[in-house]
């Protein structure tokens, strides 16, 4: 009878909260609208992970005023001088680690996406269960990525 309880007491008990592997969650999330009609949006971001290796495996980019068909990770390549893109599956990550999703290499494709606002809810997904998230700026077509240095 003692260990019915004490099982039932344990399930009854709430589960500890996932702590977030980003020491400082995302920084720099924006989101470049493709010109042609159709084409998936590309994100950008980057962020800091926490004392424990995780890995990211996936992406979400859906909110109360966003519509997205799927979100991938993508990487850029050199493969004999010609640059490549391809779909990532997961990104293993060290402690400690920063991680940037830029232009020309590491960045995320949002295919379908339909926002009528100026930003876009992008929640990362880890192998440990933790999520972090924030709002990426919407910019045009032709935006380049943003200089981190500016105004210091």
């Amino acid at each position: 009878m003692r260990t019915h309880f004490a099982i039932a007491l344990a399930l009854a008990l709430p589960m500890p909260a996932v702590a977030a592997p980003a020491a400082d969650g995302i920084k720099g999330a924006w989101v470049r609208i493709n010109p042609a009609p159709g084409r998936p949006a590309a994100g950008y971001f980057s962020f800091t992970n926490g004392n424990k290796p995780d890995v990211l495996v996936g992406a979400d980019a859906t909110g109360t005023d966003t519509k997205v068909a799927r979100v991938e990770m993508h990487q850029m390549t050199m493969d004999g001088g010609v640059m490549k893109m391809s779909a990532i599956g997961s990104l293993p990550i060290k402690a400690g680690e920063t991680v940037e999703f830029k232009s020309g290499g590491y960045h995320l494709m949002l295919f379908g996406l339909e926002t009528p606002g100026k930003a876009v809810p992008i929640t990362l997904r880890f192998q440990s269960g933790a999520r972090i998230s924030a709002l990426a700026e919407v910019r045009s077509a032709g935006s380049a990525q943003p200089n981190p240095h500016a105004g210091h």
